[in-house]
């Protein structure tokens, strides 16, 4: 039988983005009406403040997905709604530990790897839980925000190496 789960860790905080895209439209107008009166040094001004508030709204919009599918964990970031990349694409059972961010099964790890990947949100009201993977071809430490739904399938595939909280 197929498993398949899907999760989305959606943006909680709008309030950089909106910043960010009012100040990229403001600029932007500003520059158009600079073109026009020739002036040039608040024309290039706002030109370059409008380029960096585009660029930085793209990053400022970033929402996560974890997909399983038959033990294959994919996370993708999807920057403002439209790009999608790929983060990472793992076995189930290359991790060698899942548990609680600040639990004493993490601390206890020996032999961490030293890459960090980060898939959560700043101001996330969950629980962050880290996946040590140490088989297949990356080392990485893998922060991650997954519900139970999530964390049960995870088990299915690799038992020895879920720590689930008892509450």
């Amino acid at each position: 039988m197929d498993n398949f789960y899907e999760q989305l860790e959606t943006v909680v905080d709008f309030t950089n983005y909106k910043m960010i895209k009012m100040a990229m439209y403001v600029f932007g107008v500003l520059a158009f009406l600079c073109l026009f009166t020739v002036q040039i040094i608040p024309l290039i001004f706002s030109v370059i403040i409008a380029v960096v508030a585009f660029f930085m709204k793209k990053k400022a919009y970033v929402e996560y997905e974890y997909v399983l599918t038959n033990g294959v964990i994919d996370i993708d970031a999807i920057y403002d709604q439209k790009k999608r990349k790929r983060l990472i694409s793992f076995d189930a059972k290359d991790m060698e530990l899942l548990a609680e961010a600040n639990s004493v099964y993490v601390k206890d790890f020996s032999n961490k790897p030293d890459k960090e990947l980060k898939c959560f949100q700043a101001k996330t009201t969950k629980i962050v839980y880290i996946a040590m993977i140490t088989g297949g071809v990356t080392r990485l430490q893998f922060m991650f925000t997954p519900d139970k739904g999530f964390l049960d399938l995870c088990y299915k595939y690799n038992p020895r190496a879920v720590k689930r909280a008892i509450r």
